[in-house]
């Protein structure tokens, strides 16, 4: 994984809350996942590691669209 981010809370007008896991696998591909707001990092890192492609939600409904990748960052090694 090149990354993971997890929202603040987002407070339901029903009561209870959620927070959105957002995370870059190695190939650059952006995956999202909902999680309750009181998860562990344990429980994040699980949601992830169970995380199993699903049908994908984009603006145009064309499932020949590749499904939205970021490039990789060439670091510098000194």
């Amino acid at each position: 994984m090149r990354g993971c981010r997890v929202s603040a809370p987002i407070r339901q007008p029903w009561g209870g809350a959620c927070r959105i896991v957002e995370w870059i696998d190695t190939a650059g591909q952006i995956s999202r996942r909902v999680v309750a707001e009181d998860a562990t990092a344990a429980e994040v890192r699980a949601t992830i590691d169970r995380h199993v492609e699903g049908r994908k939600h984009m603006l145009y409904d064309d499932e020949k669209t590749p499904r939205q990748t970021l490039p990789r960052q060439t670091v510098a090694r000194r």
